[in-house]
């Protein structure tokens, strides 16, 4: 490899994993591909789109990394339940994800090998009521570790206000923060992007309210500009399809107000718990 002066530089390793692949930009990648040299195994890639959460969109092969026909596709579920799954490949309704090639992807026969209750959902009047229900909820599973209990807001203001509203009733919570949880014990609570990767016993996803999941600017997006329109709606699908498949025992949605237009497939088919 020329390194721009005549002379020759090698290559610095001979194999790179590289995991939440989707989630690169093209400089990543042109700089993974400048690091070793093309060959049988030299980079192995693990990623999935539908859980895309950033504007990283990429045609793999247009950036010298050749992927057709030398990939593979997991489709066992070791972290959650079938029905909890169930209910997550839901929130990603008909949108259509890409391979990192520039052609299609499907989370067809995608399935785990656990087995659990579904998903509970709470209809509450406002964000005050969500919170109390949360700590009331949290309270009622008595012995869970409360570091395996975990909620996730779409909001970093809403963290903090769940966070105080457990403090009121005794619960100590941890927020997470770009380097992981600030703490060692108690419940973790975070935004959804903050979840990427992690994983938890009991799941709770509050907020989950239309004009914040999605947020009310990318629904006006819908008429003045379509194309960003469809990329930040399913970003935003992504997004709570992640912290959904954090869950690995139960999980439990709250929204207050009328809900995200993500989960009328779960309200249709399991009406909610109201307040």
């Amino acid at each position: 490899m020329a390194d721009g002066s005549g002379g020759w530089l090698r290559y610095r390793y001979r194999h790179i994993v590289v995991d939440e692949a989707q989630d690169l930009r093209p400089a990543h990648w042109k700089m993974l591909r400048a690091m070793t040299a093309p060959d049988r195994n030299d980079l192995f890639l693990v990623g999935d789109t539908h859980q895309r959460i950033y504007k990283n969109q990429v045609t793999l092969g247009s950036l010298g990394i050749n992927i057709r026909g030398r990939s593979s596709k997991l489709s066992l579920s070791y972290r959650t339940t079938r029905q909890i799954l169930r209910s997550a490949l839901n929130v990603l309704g008909d949108e259509t994800y890409d391979d990192l090639d520039g052609s299609s992807e499907t989370l067809a026969g995608y399935r785990s090998v656990l087995s659990g209750g579904v998903p509970d959902l709470h209809r509450l009047s406002d964000w005050a009521e969500e919170r109390e229900a949360i700590a009331a909820l949290i309270e009622s599973w008595g012995q869970v570790p409360h570091e395996q209990i975990a909620i996730a807001v779409p909001t970093n203001q809403m963290a903090s206000e769940a966070a105080y509203a457990l403090a009121q009733h005794g619960i100590r919570a941890l927020e997470i923060g770009p380097d992981g949880p600030r703490g060692d014990s108690g419940v973790h609570i975070g935004t959804m992007f903050r979840f990427k990767g992690l994983e938890y016993q009991r799941m709770i996803i509050a907020g989950v309210t239309d004009g914040l999941v999605p947020r009310a600017d990318v629904q006006r997006r819908r008429t003045t500009d379509p194309a960003r329109y469809r990329t930040e709606m399913q970003r935003a699908r992504s997004l709570l399809f992640v912290a959904a498949t954090r869950a690995r025992d139960s999980l439990d949605v709250f929204w207050h107000g009328e809900p995200s237009p993500f989960l009328e497939e779960l309200i249709r088919v399991r009406p909610p718990v109201a307040a």
